[in-house]
């Protein structure tokens, strides 16, 4: 079994390894796709030489190849998603209660369960309804998920806010109503205002949209700088919601409804995944995940192939 590890800012290399059985509770899962997640930027371009090399990668999809004891209910050969960790591999070790099985209908190839589960369970405590006017600021990978997870609670209204054409472009494929750059945006105009940038400019952005009484919901990765409130919000009465868990079970259900509208044709995920690397290219997708080069919007590593 051959699995990918970060040895120095920037660098990985690839390392051969004996299989090993999975022990109780766990499942041995052939990686079919793994998505290179912005969140693991930091770790890739500031890990210490000197220090043990880490392993990277948690967004799987795959095939069951082998059970550990105790584990029930699942078949070699079925198809899974869910949350791991070290998805940078050839085969991963899970516990089974961090996976889901693929629905027949939705392509493994396609499907990425964590990014979708992370979307849909944020925008489930935004207090979406029919009939609502709503917002995605931000149309990378996880706000183009947003903008279809949103659509499926048939909004008056759903505006794409994004610098860029393509993510303006795709986003009006995939369920906006509307789309625009940042500083075309009218403000107070939301009923519900959904933030992927994970900039301080976008979450300006949103903040600026939201209506009174209206909800706010933080959604992108802010994990560098600080952030600042405007007080304004507080004067408009805005409910801000932090998209964030670190509750399995809430990501777990989250990931059931994903699943469900992906196996509706609802949701997909096959025009967002725009570039991919193998297993032995893991620097090259991180770095157009830094340079995003034209029409980027995510890079996976399929490590199958």
């Amino acid at each position: 079994m051959r699995y990918s590890q970060v040895v120095s800012a920037r660098t990985s290399e690839t390392v051969q390894v004996p299989d090993t059985r999975p022990a109780p509770g766990h499942i041995a899962v052939r990686t079919l796709v793994s998505g290179i997640c912005a969140s693991e930027l930091p770790a890739w371009t500031g890990h210490d030489a000197a220090a043990p090399p880490l392993r990277l990668g948690h967004e799987l999809t795959g095939e069951i190849v082998a059970l550990g004891p105790g584990v029930y209910g699942w078949t070699v050969g079925e198809r899974v998603t869910g949350f791991a960790s070290g998805a940078y591999a050839e085969v991963v070790h899970v516990p089974a209660t961090a996976l889901l099985p693929l629905p027949a209908n939705v392509s493994a190839a396609t499907f990425l369960g964590e990014p979708v589960a992370c979307v849909v369970e944020a925008l489930s405590r935004c207090g979406l309804r029919p009939g609502l006017r709503v917002a995605v600021v931000g149309l990378g990978f996880m706000g183009l998920i947003a903008v279809q997870a949103a659509a499926a609670y048939a909004p008056s209204l759903l505006l794409g806010v994004d610098p860029l054409e393509h993510a303006r472009e795709l986003a009006g494929h995939l369920g906006a109503h509307a789309v625009c750059q940042p500083d075309d945006t009218e403000p107070a105009a939301f009923d519900v205002v959904i933030e992927f940038t994970g900039t301080s400019a976008g979450l300006r952005t949103a903040g600026r949209l939201v209506a009174e009484h209206g909800t706010l919901c933080v959604g992108g990765y802010h994990h560098s700088g600080e952030r600042t409130w405007d007080v304004e919000l507080w004067y408009r009465g805005v409910t801000v919601v932090h998209g964030f868990t670190p509750q399995r079970h809430r990501h777990l259900a989250a990931l059931r409804e994903g699943l469900r509208l992906a196996s509706e044709r609802v949701l997909t995920l096959e025009p967002l995944l725009t570039h991919d690397v193998t297993l032995d290219e893991v620097d090259t997708g991180f770095g157009l995940l830094v340079d995003r080069p034209g029409g980027f919007v995510k890079c996976v590593i399929r490590a199958a192939l």
